[in-house]
């Protein structure tokens, strides 16, 4: 048993398809929810053995090409954005590969114990088993490298959200250091007591103000000159 990709926009549960394949000496059958059009006549049953299985290979490519373009799009979207919608993309693709990647090293054991049994038998040379195994391990190790990729890109995500929290809890605590200052000054002359300086100047109301705003610019440059709100 083999699997094969249908090209509808399907979840890959009922994306992927097993494809079932009993022979013996005359007679071929291969059972598949998919259809067959593209598998041409062989000299033999063994080569169309092989044709369905390059066949099913190259859809698999096929995916991973449309999987690349994809994590080559998020991990540019990673750089710039952590908007849920690109999170959730992330979580979908992962999901798709985790699935071939498993039913890929499932697969290959399977694949090579028949390749044995067809080269044993004399029933095909070693050379054609090897192409196809080559290929098999090909889709394999481009499926692992893939699922490396987007695993790295979920870790830049996290990052980058990390970043956006540290940048904006450094801002806001800036923000409260800067309105701070001011609101200690205020809450400190509005106390009801005497003794406090400009009680008696009509204009002391005013000079506070200003003193006040420019202690507060003052800080607030401060600040931003050790980086605290960057």
């Amino acid at each position: 048993m083999s699997f094969d990709l249908l090209s509808n926009d399907l979840p890959i549960e009922q994306e992927l398809i097993p494809i079932f394949t009993i022979f013996d000496q005359n007679h071929l059958f291969i059972g598949t929810t998919r259809s067959l059009s593209e598998l041409k006549p062989q000299e033999n049953i063994i080569e169309t053995i092989f044709q369905s299985l390059c066949i099913q290979i190259k859809h698999l490519h096929a995916e991973l090409v449309t999987i690349k373009q994809k994590i080559d799009h998020l991990d540019q979207a990673a750089r710039r954005t952590t908007k849920t919608k690109e999170l959730k993309k992330v979580t979908d693709l992962t999901r798709q590969l985790v699935y071939l990647k498993h039913t890929l090293d499932d697969q290959t054991p399977s694949l090579e114990e028949f390749g044995n049994y067809l080269v044993e038998n004399k029933l095909a040379n070693q050379a054609r088993v090897k192409s196809i195994m080559t290929k098999q391990k090909r889709i394999t190790k481009m499926i692992h490298v893939y699922t490396d990729l987007l695993n790295s890109i979920s870790g830049l995500f996290t990052a980058m959200m990390d970043s956006h929290l540290n940048h904006l809890m450094k801002y806001l605590d800036s923000a409260a250091l800067v309105i701070a200052l001011p609101a200690l000054i205020s809450g400190i002359w509005g106390m009801n007591v005497g003794g406090l300086p400009g009680k008696e100047n009509e204009n002391g109301f005013w000079i506070l103000i200003i003193f006040v705003s420019l202690l507060t610019i003052g800080w607030g440059i401060f600040l931003k000159s050790k980086k605290y709100n960057d």
